[in-house]
């Protein structure tokens, strides 16, 4: 169930309670205005995971090859139990597989996570590109 919220009663309780000095100009206030679903919830959960340095490095080197614990840990200079957490974590959100290999668990990504790995690099460039332009016009 999507959240609605009527804007002209948003704006008429933010005068009540008192929460801006002076009436906000806004032009629309007949809009009815929602808050995320929970699919985009749960989008954005998997974003704010990426976003932590060490869990995007551990993608990254998934993305590269796979892996097991042991080996992305001496990479990354952490702990295992550190990397095997995130791991977890990453695996519960759909973007990384493990396999048992022997006595070893080596982990991947999954499609999902080769696509949100290839649309941050897609970012990262657009972000370079960008910066470049915007130096260039200096």
């Amino acid at each position: 169930m999507v959240s609605e919220f009527s804007l002209k009663e948003a704006i008429k309780r933010v005068r009540e309670l008192n929460l801006c000095t002076r009436p906000p100009p806004i032009q629309e206030a007949d809009k009815v205005l929602r808050l995320p679903d929970k699919d985009l919830e749960g989008f954005l959960n998997t974003l704010r995971a990426i976003l932590e340095p060490t869990r995007f490095k551990i993608l990254y080197l998934l993305y590269q090859s796979p892996l097991p614990v042991c080996v992305i840990a001496y990479i990354l200079k952490q702990d295992r139990t550190l990397i095997s957490h995130y791991l977890t974590m990453l695996k519960k959100l759909g973007l990384v597989k493990v396999e048992q290999v022997k006595r070893f668990n080596i982990y991947s990504l999954t499609e999902y996570g080769v696509t949100i790995v290839n649309r941050v690099l897609a970012l990262q460039q657009a972000n370079t590109k960008t910066n470049e332009d915007q130096y260039n016009q200096l």
